[in-house]
């Protein structure tokens, strides 16, 4: 009887052990495992992830650890929470997720279902390059997090009106800029070349056209000896690619999740 007993015990306290780790993953829209908000600033960013996500039916989430301790890289971390863990909103469990990892200063920006409409290859590149990323190098973990939903926000908007934004509907956006650097490379070096060349032209008035060569020529007699080609110069030109992202659109893993990852 006392072993009964004993066997019943332990398998209740297994079951309440099970049952408290399932509710020690349950996750937040905002959790800020490493500690970098206050408590006030968290819940105000929490309360407005929250709003944001119901409204227009996309979980909008933000995850700090202290470390990763393995060698997956932020983008797979930030993959496998949406993966694993209540995260996404629907059947098609749509989000967007900003991720940091605060002892290897990495972060991604990862996203799934209407994610990947809402937030495009060209999107997650503004976003991250022109708002976050400067303000996560200084520190700015608060101001960074409420800019991320504040843009978050005008994007889920820009998608569930059917337009999202994207290179073509960017207004800060314009083809000219290939032609500013085309000329660049091209046009204002030879422009200076040109100048150059004539400064040296307009110093040599001096100079008359010879019709013989005979002041070139020794009194024995012209003799050629020997003969060898020489490269003396290079002249190389370089024109930046556009990257994936300015085709527009947004690129999935086999996941079907996007993203993009790097250090801060």
């Amino acid at each position: 009887m006392q072993k009964l007993f004993i066997t019943v015990l332990l398998v209740f306290s297994m079951i309440i052990t099970l049952t408290s780790t399932v509710i020690a993953i349950e996750l937040e829209r905002v959790d800020d495992f490493a500690g970098v908000l206050t408590e006030t600033q968290s819940q105000a960013l929490l309360e407005r992830a929250n709003t944001i996500s119901e409204k227009y039916r996309c979980d909008v989430a933000i995850i700090t650890v202290d470390e990763m301790n393995d060698n997956d890289g932020a983008y797979i971390w930030a993959r496998s929470i949406l993966e694993d863990y209540n995260l996404g909103y629907g059947e098609d469990r749509s989000a967007i997720l900003l991720f940091l990892s605060l002892t290897e200063r990495d972060y991604a920006l990862v996203a799934y279902g209407f994610g990947n409409t809402a937030f495009t290859d060209y999107g997650k590149d503004v976003m991250l390059d022109n708002f976050i990323l400067p303000l996560l190098r200084d520190n700015r973990f608060y101001d960074a997090f409420s800019v991320y939903l504040d843009k978050s926000e005008e994007f889920l908007a820009m998608a569930r009106d059917g337009t999202p934004f994207d290179i073509h509907n960017d207004p800060n956006y314009s083809d000219d800029s290939f032609w500013l650097k085309l000329a660049a490379v091209i046009i204002i070096p030879l422009l200076i070349a040109f100048i150059i060349c004539s400064i040296w032209k307009s110093q040599m008035k001096t100079a008359r056209m010879a019709t013989t060569a005979c002041n070139y020529i020794p009194a024995g007699g012209f003799q050629l000896t020997g003969s060898a080609d020489m490269f003396l110069y290079q002249t190389r030109t370089q024109v930046k690619i556009q990257s994936s992202s300015s085709s527009g659109g947004t690129s999935t893993d086999s996941k079907g999740f996007s993203g993009r990852s790097g250090k801060f």
